[in-house]
């Protein structure tokens, strides 16, 4: 888990590099120069014989001079590194990084999604739209929709969009399963690419292939040993950090798709056997005490109650997200409390805000108010802060409509 962030970093870092070394060799003709963060290639696009006319055109470049502090991404044979694979490499070990360590899903799940999995949930009570993810079934018959945040919606989104290659509809592929060793339908798969003629969707090896290059560029070590990633490693991961931050054990598992807690529970070995045997503890206690009230479904009343509840969340600028039966712990100053969930729709409330908060610092400077210039300060600093969350979550929204 420490070494996660390394990653996940490095993995953004070669996507990244690898797509404006694409770009930049786009601009440049066959023996021509180009830089990128300070490495110096030479284009190598030699005319085309006339059997490999009709094949889809691969930029390859001569590296001259490499920079240290941003090295080059991508293989070098004979000489050349293939920019194309590498910014599609770049990508893909990317979204795929990303996808796994977001949902926890398994490899099979991952290359099996499509762009059918893609739903969303409105409430009734509140018309709050929820992106949810479909999750077939794969290793059991647990068949589940996973709620997903809006860094996994961005990610899916791109995931879309290349998966489209410009055209208005995700292409179908068909999936090779080596477990069941049979050929599925065709479906439009989001982790798929186009190889030649055909569209092949991503296989479990390509993937673990990637998250190994990521893992070498980064330079992954514990006590001196190179440390590398495997897909299941990532659903480790999830469940470590779901079960960390409090989320109860049979709502992790339903997330994950197990059937039995004790699977789930196999996951938690990361954890000190005594803080498990607590927690245990506790569960049996409290179920003892009173294992009616726990196993029972909520009344109509009870359930009115709660969402009537989170009704009374609605703010000015969004939504209060706390958790429930808590206290507004900053006196409802919420451009400074985390739990705000900004409305998009509230950005020229917020630009308002900021005007009329930059102006009374003017004033406050002028005036050496010096305890009103620092509060003003910190104001402006978490309106700012939350524009920026309001405009990205415009652009999230914005994109999951349009596909």
């Amino acid at each position: 888990m420490p070494l996660l962030p390394r990653l996940v970093a490095e993995a953004v870092r070669r996507r990244d590099w690898s797509a404006r070394a694409l770009a930049a060799a786009g601009q440049v003709s066959h023996g021509e120069q180009f830089v990128v963060d300070g490495s110096v290639f030479e284009l190598h696009q030699p005319p085309p014989h006339r059997y490999e006319r009709d094949r889809p055109s691969l930029l390859r470049a001569r590296l001259i001079t490499a920079a240290p502090e941003v090295p080059p991404v991508g293989a070098n044979r004979r000489g050349l590194i293939d920019l194309t694979a590498a910014a599609a490499d770049g990508f893909w070990a990317w979204a795929a990084i990303e996808t796994l360590r977001h949902t926890g899903i398994r490899i099979e799940e991952l290359l099996e999604l499509t762009q059918l999995s893609l739903r969303h949930y409105t409430s009734t009570t509140t018309g709050t739209l929820v992106p949810l993810l479909h999750i077939v079934p794969s290793k059991t018959d647990a068949e589940r929709l996973i709620p997903m945040t809006p860094e996994l919606v961005t990610v899916l989104v791109a995931v879309q969009r290349r998966a489209k290659g410009g055209h208005d509809q995700v292409p179908l592929s068909v999936r090779y399963d080596p477990y069941e060793k049979v050929h599925g339908e065709p479906f439009p798969h989001l982790f798929a690419r186009r190889l030649g003629s055909r569209q092949e969707v991503l296989s479990a090896s390509v993937i673990r292939r990637l998250l190994n290059d990521v893992g070498a560029s980064a330079d992954l070590r514990d006590a001196g040993q190179p440390i590398t990633f495997t897909p299941h490693d990532f659903r480790r991961l999830f469940t470590t950090e779901l079960v960390s931050s409090g989320l109860p054990l049979h709502i992790t598992a339903t997330l994950l798709g197990h059937l039995n807690l004790d699977t789930t529970r196999g996951y938690t070995a990361v954890f000190p056997e005594d803080v498990i045997a607590a927690h245990q503890h506790f569960i049996e206690r409290r179920r003892a005490t009173h294992p009616f009230a726990e196993l029972r479904p909520a009344t109509g009343e009870e359930w009115t109650e709660f969402e009537d509840h989170f009704l009374l969340r609605k703010v000015a600028l969004g939504e209060c997200h706390r958790p429930y039966g808590t206290p507004c712990v900053h006196e409802h100053a919420c451009t400074r409390c985390r739990f705000l969930r900004v409305d998009p729709a509230q950005l020229p409330r917020i630009e308002d805000m900021t005007s009329n908060a930059e102006a009374r610092l003017v004033e406050a400077k002028d005036r050496a108010w010096l305890g009103e210039v620092a509060a003003l300060e910190e104001s402006l600093r978490h309106l700012r802060q939350r524009r920026n969350e309001a405009e990205q979550q415009l652009t999230a929204d914005s994109a999951l409509t349009s596909n």
